[in-house]
């Protein structure tokens, strides 16, 4: 049968046995038009979930600190304007008739260890009026290596260090705006991590969270969470904190490209034959104009709803609706995965994937995506379709390119690596200032990446990688190569002495709701 997925910057038609399942997003569920994101984003504030109105939390005294998510999510970028623009451009309006001082008003896009964001992409999100009348001086990337910036806040009561941006603690409200895309993301993981440091951070990101726990993508049942839910209560003892949070629905593709995330028998005559010519067509252009292409692609993406009010109300309505968008019900587990990745990961939003985004994003992200069980086998087998190319970039990827060179080639299992490796490149000046000064992601994100990949690594007796024309790079990802696809098909019969295979078409993204 044939899949229709992407392969890096190319869609293609790849062959797999009569009998293996695909399966497919949901269609989107209705959303919010931007044109009543406004109403909605008002009723939110002046109705909140177990906490008071916004205009009895605040008065002309009150010192405000917004909060808001990097282009991280929603991912892939969506089209202007961007909600978070509409959102606190009406909250603003909001704070200023409860009569809070512009002065005393201070935003900040709470990029953790993620790379800051470039003066052009806060203006992307925000929008040029917030821009002109708060940035530089009132808007600011955080900055996790900032020694004046930086306070601590206290331990937990399992000892883990909880450190903040002191403007966390001098606020007397702090406003959280988040789009939430997948139940990873929001709640309590908002600020914590938002405004988290190193310290902060590498309790929660490590392997020994995710070793014996897959729940990395959703709060029910991880570690990792757990870990979260302890720090965030530690800041709301010092600082109120109100979120709201917009619950995106499934609309990634505009009208146009929807074919691309639907099986054939949903598309109509226009679209499957649009969808038969793709690949032939794509084949035609280089590969850097496939990459143009792909990246200039803008989302439909909607709230279904937008909730503000106390973080454990608003989250739990966000995680029942992204449940209604997300959760595919399947019938049961199977020994070999396959899936197309695209040129596509929320940590090279404009920048190629590299190498160890292409591990990570398949074995942390794509496999931990479910609710209940795994959708692959104990011992099972995953293939990733990717020419994975070993392209690095100069700003954004400067840790991951060390990374790649140093620690992969001299280990892939993540407890040695944390061991050996995570304080050296965590406390590396160079390293450091290429976070604080050149865009670039922190030191230590390379190994938080790889540290989701802990539990399926110990999980699947085989991954390999179909697409670099040797094996040196599969080599050094500590991945096993095959040359084609019937070459990997091949090679995962052989350890489950069967054809027994599933196929994934994200996006649009889906959880796996596993029945038997």
């Amino acid at each position: 049968m044939k899949y229709f997925t992407y392969f890096g910057n190319h869609l293609i038609n790849a062959k797999l046995p009569d009998n293996s399942e695909v399966f497919f997003a949901k269609p989107p569920l209705p959303g919010i038009k931007r044109s009543a994101l406004i109403d909605h984003t008002k009723n939110a504030f002046e109705n909140p979930l177990d906490m008071p109105p916004l205009r009895e939390l605040v008065d002309g005294n009150s010192k405000v600190l917004i909060l808001f998510d990097d282009n991280c999510q929603p991912f892939p970028a969506t089209k202007k304007p961007d909600m978070r623009q509409i959102m606190i451009e009406t909250l603003l309006k909001m704070l200023y008739e409860c009569g809070v001082s512009k002065m005393k008003i201070e935003l900040m896009c709470a990029v953790a260890l993620h790379r800051k964001m470039k003066e052009h992409e806060l203006e992307f999100m925000l929008g040029k009026d917030i821009m002109d009348e708060f940035y530089p001086h009132q808007l600011r990337n955080f900055d996790a290596e900032d020694s004046d910036q930086i306070v601590e806040v206290g331990k937990t009561d399992q000892d883990e260090i909880v450190e903040t941006d002191k403007a966390a603690l001098e606020a007397d409200l702090i406003i959280y705006v988040d789009m939430i895309q997948i139940p990873l993301n929001g709640g309590h993981k908002s600020v914590a991590v938002g405004l988290g440091t190193y310290n902060s951070i590498a309790p929660h990101h490590s392997p020994h969270m995710t070793s014996e726990s897959p729940h990395v993508m959703q709060p029910e049942g991880s570690h990792m969470h757990a870990c979260i839910e302890r720090m965030s209560r530690l800041i709301q003892k010092e600082t109120p904190i109100l979120v709201i949070e917009a619950a995106m629905n499934g609309a990634i593709y505009p009208f146009h490209l929807r074919y691309v995330g639907k099986a054939n028998k949903d598309c109509n005559i226009a679209e499957r034959i649009i969808k038969t010519f793709t690949p032939a067509t794509l084949s035609l252009l280089p590969e850097s104009a496939r990459y143009k292409i792909l990246k200039s692609v803008r989302t439909d993406y909607e709230p279904m709803a937008v909730n503000a009010g106390d973080i454990d109300s608003v989250h739990e309505k966000t995680l029942s609706l992204m449940k209604d968008q997300l959760a595919i019900d399947i019938p049961r587990q199977y020994s070999t995965l396959v899936f197309g990745l695209p040129d596509m990961s929320p940590y090279a939003v404009d920048a190629r994937i590299n190498p160890v985004l292409v591990v990570s994003d398949i074995l942390g992200y794509v496999f931990n995506w479910f609710y209940n069980k795994p959708l692959i086998k104990k011992n099972g087998v995953v293939i990733i379709l990717n020419p994975t190319y070993e392209i690095f970039h100069e700003e954004y990827h400067v840790a991951y390119k060390m990374f790649y060179d140093e620690v992969l080639a001299d280990t892939t299992e993540p407890f040695e690596m944390q061991q050996k490796y995570q304080e050296k490149y965590a406390k590396d000046e160079y390293l450091i200032d290429c976070y604080r000064n050149r865009y670039a992601h922190h030191g230590f994100h390379p190994f938080t990446v790889w540290y989701w990949a802990t539990y399926p690594l110990k999980y699947l007796s085989k991954v390999i990688l179909v697409g670099p024309k040797e094996p040196r790079v599969a080599q050094q990802l500590g991945v096993d190569w095959a040359k084609n696809l019937d070459d990997a098909l091949s090679m995962a019969r052989e350890i489950s002495g069967e054809d027994d295979v599933v196929a994934l078409t994200m996006p649009p993204f889906f959880y796996a709701n596993v029945k038997e």
